[in-house]
């Protein structure tokens, strides 16, 4: 298949994100430090991005209790912000952890992302 069916493919995934899903605030800190005489992390400069997407439970299958928890979240996202696992998803007004990103890439071109997330 050619890069022009993928990305009309993530377009039609945005679409229906867009239409069905909401925003999925994620979170990232660039340019944080720790002060190696105190100890102490400086904070950096936070950016959030706000791509559409959804959220569901893990199937019961799915759960090992150890790589997938019952707590844990399957996210989809969009393509507009490719996410890092040192980003946090915010959901209900609270930070989660991003466990892991799955990107479903294709070709050239990225579609959705899935990111498993930790509260």
């Amino acid at each position: 298949m050619s890069a022009a069916f993928y990305t009309s493919m993530a377009a039609t995934a945005k679409k229906l994100l867009t239409k069905f899903g909401m925003d999925v605030p994620i979170k990232r800190t660039a340019g944080g430090s720790v002060n190696p005489v105190t100890g102490v992390t400086v904070a950096g400069t936070t950016t959030t991005y706000t791509p559409k997407g959804l959220v569901q439970r893990y199937a019961e299958a799915l759960i090992d209790g150890t790589r997938i928890l019952s707590s844990d979240r399957l996210v989809i996202v969009d393509n507009t912000v490719e996410p890092l696992t040192t980003d946090k998803v915010t959901l209900d007004s609270q930070d989660w952890t991003i466990v892991s990103v799955q990107e479903a890439k294709p070709s050239t071109v990225g579609v959705v992302y899935f990111i498993q997330v930790r509260r």
